[in-house]
Protein backbone atom coordinates (compact mmCIF):
# COMPACT_ATOMS: atom_id res chain seq x y z
CA UNK A 1 0.00 0.00 0.00
CA UNK A 2 1.05 3.39 -1.06
CA UNK A 3 1.60 5.58 1.55
CA UNK A 4 1.28 9.70 1.04
CA UNK A 5 1.04 12.15 3.51
CA UNK A 6 -1.50 14.70 2.90
CA UNK A 7 -1.09 18.35 4.26
CA UNK A 8 -4.45 19.02 4.58
CA UNK A 9 -4.37 19.87 8.46
CA UNK A 10 -1.76 22.46 7.94
CA UNK A 11 -3.49 24.45 4.63
CA UNK A 12 -4.40 27.38 6.61
CA UNK A 13 -0.66 27.55 8.50
CA UNK A 14 1.96 26.24 5.41
CA UNK A 15 2.82 29.13 4.27
CA UNK A 16 3.08 31.10 7.17
CA UNK A 17 5.24 28.52 7.95
CA UNK A 18 7.43 27.34 4.99
CA UNK A 19 6.64 30.66 2.90
CA UNK A 20 9.43 32.78 1.44
CA UNK A 21 10.46 35.64 3.18
CA UNK A 22 9.37 39.16 0.94
CA UNK A 23 11.64 39.37 -2.07
CA UNK A 24 12.57 35.60 -2.41
CA UNK A 25 9.97 34.69 -4.13
CA UNK A 26 10.87 36.98 -6.79
CA UNK A 27 14.25 35.68 -6.68
CA UNK A 28 13.35 32.21 -6.75
CA UNK A 29 10.71 32.80 -9.59
CA UNK A 30 13.55 34.82 -11.75
CA UNK A 31 15.94 32.22 -11.40
CA UNK A 32 14.42 28.91 -12.70
CA UNK A 33 13.21 30.94 -15.84
CA UNK A 34 16.45 32.02 -16.23
CA UNK A 35 17.33 28.03 -15.47
CA UNK A 36 15.33 26.60 -18.44
CA UNK A 37 14.95 29.50 -20.82
CA UNK A 38 11.27 29.12 -21.32
CA UNK A 39 8.81 29.58 -24.79
CA UNK A 40 5.02 30.86 -25.06
CA UNK A 41 4.80 26.87 -25.33
CA UNK A 42 6.66 25.87 -22.72
CA UNK A 43 4.94 23.46 -20.32
CA UNK A 44 5.71 23.29 -16.95
CA UNK A 45 4.72 20.36 -13.95
CA UNK A 46 5.01 19.82 -10.41
CA UNK A 47 3.91 16.80 -7.93
CA UNK A 48 3.16 18.05 -4.94
CA UNK A 49 1.89 21.15 -5.90
CA UNK A 50 0.24 22.52 -2.63
CA UNK A 51 -0.41 26.13 -2.18
CA UNK A 52 1.59 27.00 -5.28
CA UNK A 53 4.74 28.19 -3.31
CA UNK A 54 6.54 28.02 -6.58
CA UNK A 55 4.05 27.35 -9.44
CA UNK A 56 1.76 30.45 -8.65
CA UNK A 57 4.50 32.86 -9.50
CA UNK A 58 5.34 31.21 -12.74
CA UNK A 59 2.03 30.77 -13.89
CA UNK A 60 1.35 34.97 -12.67
CA UNK A 61 4.00 34.91 -15.84
CA UNK A 62 1.83 33.78 -18.19
CA UNK A 63 3.54 30.03 -18.16
CA UNK A 64 1.42 26.76 -18.77
CA UNK A 65 2.17 25.10 -15.21
CA UNK A 66 -0.02 22.12 -14.07
CA UNK A 67 0.26 19.88 -11.01
CA UNK A 68 -0.50 17.27 -8.65
CA UNK A 69 -1.48 17.25 -5.00
CA UNK A 70 -3.21 14.51 -2.58
CA UNK A 71 -4.76 17.68 -0.42
CA UNK A 72 -7.57 19.21 -1.34
CA UNK A 73 -7.68 21.77 1.31
CA UNK A 74 -3.97 22.46 0.08
CA UNK A 75 -5.27 23.33 -3.48
CA UNK A 76 -8.16 25.50 -2.32
CA UNK A 77 -5.35 27.84 -0.95
CA UNK A 78 -3.86 27.93 -4.22
CA UNK A 79 -6.36 28.50 -6.09
CA UNK A 80 -7.61 31.43 -3.78
CA UNK A 81 -4.29 32.95 -4.67
CA UNK A 82 -5.55 33.13 -8.28
CA UNK A 83 -8.49 34.27 -8.06
CA UNK A 84 -9.32 37.31 -10.44
CA UNK A 85 -6.00 36.73 -12.27
CA UNK A 86 -5.57 35.44 -15.82
CA UNK A 87 -3.38 32.41 -16.07
CA UNK A 88 -3.18 28.87 -17.66
CA UNK A 89 -2.73 26.98 -14.33
CA UNK A 90 -4.38 23.56 -14.21
CA UNK A 91 -4.47 21.40 -10.77
CA UNK A 92 -5.18 17.58 -10.07
CA UNK A 93 -6.42 16.23 -6.85
CA UNK A 94 -4.80 13.02 -7.01
CA UNK A 95 -2.00 10.12 -6.83
CA UNK A 96 1.77 10.92 -7.78
CA UNK A 97 2.71 7.33 -8.75
CA UNK A 98 -0.22 8.01 -11.13
CA UNK A 99 -0.23 10.70 -13.13
CA UNK A 100 -3.38 11.35 -15.53
CA UNK A 101 -1.23 12.46 -18.31
CA UNK A 102 0.38 11.19 -21.74
CA UNK A 103 3.78 10.17 -22.30
CA UNK A 104 5.91 13.49 -23.23
CA UNK A 105 3.78 16.29 -22.23
CA UNK A 106 5.54 18.73 -20.23
CA UNK A 107 9.08 20.05 -21.10
CA UNK A 108 10.11 20.98 -17.11
CA UNK A 109 8.58 18.93 -14.72
CA UNK A 110 9.94 20.28 -10.63
CA UNK A 111 9.57 18.97 -6.96
CA UNK A 112 10.12 20.76 -3.88
CA UNK A 113 10.43 18.93 -0.51
CA UNK A 114 7.95 15.99 -1.54
CA UNK A 115 10.03 12.59 -1.80
CA UNK A 116 10.37 12.04 1.99
CA UNK A 117 5.89 12.13 1.96
CA UNK A 118 5.50 9.17 -0.90
CA UNK A 119 6.17 5.72 0.14
CA UNK A 120 6.45 4.81 -3.38
CA UNK A 121 8.99 7.56 -4.37
CA UNK A 122 10.69 5.40 -7.23
CA UNK A 123 7.41 4.81 -8.88
CA UNK A 124 6.21 8.94 -8.23
CA UNK A 125 9.86 9.29 -9.83
CA UNK A 126 9.26 7.14 -13.18
CA UNK A 127 6.15 8.77 -13.16
CA UNK A 128 8.02 11.92 -13.97
CA UNK A 129 10.41 10.95 -16.71
CA UNK A 130 7.37 9.50 -18.08
CA UNK A 131 5.23 12.85 -18.74
CA UNK A 132 8.82 14.67 -19.50
CA UNK A 133 9.63 15.40 -22.95
CA UNK A 134 12.81 14.12 -24.63
CA UNK A 135 15.83 16.72 -23.73
CA UNK A 136 13.00 17.57 -20.78
CA UNK A 137 14.76 19.35 -17.74
CA UNK A 138 13.87 18.59 -13.99
CA UNK A 139 14.22 20.77 -10.99
CA UNK A 140 14.28 18.97 -8.18
CA UNK A 141 14.74 19.95 -4.37
CA UNK A 142 14.90 18.63 -0.53
CA UNK A 143 14.12 20.50 2.35
CA UNK A 144 16.18 20.69 5.50
CA UNK A 145 14.33 18.99 7.73
CA UNK A 146 14.73 15.72 6.27
CA UNK A 147 18.14 15.40 5.69
CA UNK A 148 20.64 12.41 7.40
CA UNK A 149 23.04 14.90 7.84
CA UNK A 150 23.63 18.49 8.19
CA UNK A 151 23.98 20.80 5.70
CA UNK A 152 26.45 23.95 5.40
CA UNK A 153 23.79 26.00 6.58
CA UNK A 154 22.73 24.41 9.32
CA UNK A 155 23.14 25.88 12.89
CA UNK A 156 24.78 23.04 14.58
CA UNK A 157 22.77 23.80 17.82
CA UNK A 158 19.48 23.32 15.99
CA UNK A 159 20.69 19.91 14.63
CA UNK A 160 21.60 19.09 18.29
CA UNK A 161 18.08 20.23 18.69
CA UNK A 162 16.71 17.84 16.38
CA UNK A 163 19.08 14.45 17.65
CA UNK A 164 17.83 15.54 20.88
CA UNK A 165 14.26 15.61 19.78
CA UNK A 166 14.74 11.83 17.75
CA UNK A 167 16.50 10.46 21.49
CA UNK A 168 13.45 11.40 23.43
CA UNK A 169 11.26 9.69 20.56
CA UNK A 170 13.67 6.47 20.93
CA UNK A 171 13.39 6.64 24.77
CA UNK A 172 9.52 6.74 24.30
CA UNK A 173 10.06 3.32 21.82
CA UNK A 174 8.09 5.66 19.02
CA UNK A 175 11.11 6.77 16.45
CA UNK A 176 10.31 9.46 13.99
CA UNK A 177 8.17 8.07 11.00
CA UNK A 178 10.29 7.96 7.55
CA UNK A 179 7.63 7.59 4.61
CA UNK A 180 9.74 8.07 2.09
CA UNK A 181 13.36 9.03 0.28
CA UNK A 182 15.87 10.85 1.81
CA UNK A 183 17.68 13.58 -0.83
CA UNK A 184 20.98 11.03 -0.65
CA UNK A 185 18.12 8.07 -1.98
CA UNK A 186 16.58 10.39 -4.57
CA UNK A 187 20.24 11.61 -6.34
CA UNK A 188 21.42 8.15 -6.28
CA UNK A 189 18.75 6.59 -7.73
CA UNK A 190 18.94 9.77 -10.49
CA UNK A 191 22.75 8.81 -10.81
CA UNK A 192 21.67 5.11 -11.63
CA UNK A 193 19.72 6.10 -14.07
CA UNK A 194 22.27 7.75 -16.34
CA UNK A 195 20.84 11.31 -15.34
CA UNK A 196 23.54 14.41 -15.20
CA UNK A 197 23.34 16.22 -11.71
CA UNK A 198 24.18 19.87 -11.22
CA UNK A 199 23.45 21.49 -7.58
CA UNK A 200 22.28 25.59 -8.19
CA UNK A 201 21.15 28.11 -5.52
CA UNK A 202 18.40 30.22 -6.52
CA UNK A 203 18.20 32.07 -3.59
CA UNK A 204 19.75 33.00 -0.38
CA UNK A 205 18.19 34.82 2.81
CA UNK A 206 18.60 35.11 7.10
CA UNK A 207 16.24 32.90 9.15
CA UNK A 208 15.76 34.30 12.68
CA UNK A 209 14.65 32.43 14.99
CA UNK A 210 14.77 31.84 18.82
CA UNK A 211 14.70 28.44 20.80
CA UNK A 212 11.40 29.76 21.81
CA UNK A 213 9.80 29.82 18.42
CA UNK A 214 11.68 26.56 17.69
CA UNK A 215 10.17 24.58 21.15
CA UNK A 216 6.50 26.43 19.87
CA UNK A 217 7.00 25.07 16.19
CA UNK A 218 7.67 21.48 17.89
CA UNK A 219 4.89 21.99 20.14
CA UNK A 220 2.02 22.87 17.97
CA UNK A 221 2.83 19.88 15.42
CA UNK A 222 3.88 22.00 12.39
CA UNK A 223 6.20 19.13 10.96
CA UNK A 224 4.54 16.59 9.23
CA UNK A 225 6.71 13.73 11.17
CA UNK A 226 5.03 14.71 14.32
CA UNK A 227 1.25 14.12 13.21
CA UNK A 228 2.02 10.08 13.49
CA UNK A 229 3.04 10.09 17.43
CA UNK A 230 0.49 8.98 19.82
CA UNK A 231 -1.29 11.96 21.44
CA UNK A 232 -0.15 9.99 25.09
CA UNK A 233 3.53 9.81 23.69
CA UNK A 234 3.82 13.56 22.17
CA UNK A 235 2.71 15.31 25.38
CA UNK A 236 5.62 13.95 27.31
CA UNK A 237 8.09 14.07 24.53
CA UNK A 238 7.71 17.55 24.46
CA UNK A 239 7.59 18.07 27.86
CA UNK A 240 11.19 16.44 27.65
CA UNK A 241 12.17 18.51 24.85
CA UNK A 242 11.37 21.69 26.47
CA UNK A 243 12.81 20.87 29.83
CA UNK A 244 16.35 19.55 28.01
CA UNK A 245 16.04 22.90 25.36
CA UNK A 246 15.89 25.42 28.85
CA UNK A 247 18.73 23.76 30.86
CA UNK A 248 20.75 23.67 27.08
CA UNK A 249 20.67 26.77 26.03
CA UNK A 250 19.68 28.38 29.24
CA UNK A 251 16.94 30.71 27.67
CA UNK A 252 13.47 30.89 24.72
CA UNK A 253 15.46 34.11 23.65
CA UNK A 254 18.51 32.04 22.46
CA UNK A 255 19.41 32.64 18.92
CA UNK A 256 19.42 29.77 16.78
CA UNK A 257 18.72 32.17 13.41
CA UNK A 258 20.91 30.78 10.27
CA UNK A 259 21.09 31.63 6.71
CA UNK A 260 18.85 29.69 4.54
CA UNK A 261 19.02 28.92 0.72
CA UNK A 262 17.07 27.07 -1.85
CA UNK A 263 18.82 24.86 -3.80
CA UNK A 264 17.84 22.76 -6.53
CA UNK A 265 19.29 20.16 -8.67
CA UNK A 266 19.24 20.38 -11.95
CA UNK A 267 18.74 16.85 -14.02
CA UNK A 268 19.74 16.64 -17.48
CA UNK A 269 20.08 13.84 -19.99
CA UNK A 270 17.23 11.41 -18.19
CA UNK A 271 14.07 11.90 -19.91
Amino acid sequence: MTTTVSFDRVSDIYDATRGFPPGVSEQVTDFILNLVSPTPETKFYETGIGTGRIAVPIAKRGYSYTGIDVSEKMLAELHQKLEGVSHKLTTVQGDATALPFEDNSFDVALTVHVFHLISAWKQALAEIRRVLKPGGIYLYSHGQANATQPSEDTHPDRWEFLQRWQAILDGYGHALPRYGATQEEVLAELEAQGATLETVIAAKWPFKQTLGKLLENYENKTQSASWAIPDDIFVLAVRDLREWALERFGSLDYDFSEERSFKIVVVSNWA
